[in-house]
């Protein structure tokens, strides 16, 4: 590779490493200004932050990793619920990704239209949060009891992938 080549090709890499980075720090921000925890864990989510595709909200309850979704479905309201299946619970690929309109288990691969999660009972879908509530302003509160209680949900979520 002439030296010429060589510097080309090291200014590609370097701009496209600022890229990533920058594109990571506005996802972050993103995610980070649509919802919060307080001092005492309850989780509190600005639906006027949420859109069409879902945002997942990273947590930590006595050291286990979990994460709540929370998408705007076509009705306009915001759904939320744990990021785990209901049947595929105990699995590792237990979790949902974004597709057009809603969410797809990565481990079975059954597709949830947004306006499905948070609603559906009793099967293969994403795990409802009981116990939302609504403040005045219309963002969603999940109390830090309701988020401990379901921690054995997430056992073996995302473990050793």
């Amino acid at each position: 590779m002439t030296k010429l080549k060589y510097i080309k090709f090291s200014i590609l890499i370097a701009v496209l490493s600022l890229l990533c980075i920058f594109s990571a720090t506005v996802t972050f921000s993103q995610d980070n200004e649509a919802w919060r925890t307080d001092t005492q864990g309850n989780l509190t989510i600005h639906t006027d932050r949420i859109a069409h595709k879902p945002v997942f909200i990273p947590l930590v309850e006595n050291g286990n990793r979990m994460e709540i979704l929370a998408i705007r479905a076509m009705d306009n309201k915001v759904r939320v619920a744990f990021n785990t299946c209901q049947v595929c619970s105990g699995a590792p690929r237990a979790y949902f990704d974004p597709q057009e309109g809603g969410v797809v288990c990565r481990n079975c691969g059954n597709f949830f239209l947004a306006e499905q999660v948070g609603s559906a009972a009793h099967g293969c879908n994403p795990l409802a949060v009981p116990g939302v509530e609504a403040t005045a302003s219309g963002d969603i509160v999940i109390s830090a009891a309701v988020l401990m209680a379901h921690v054995k949900a997430f056992r073996n979520w995302k473990r050793g992938l």
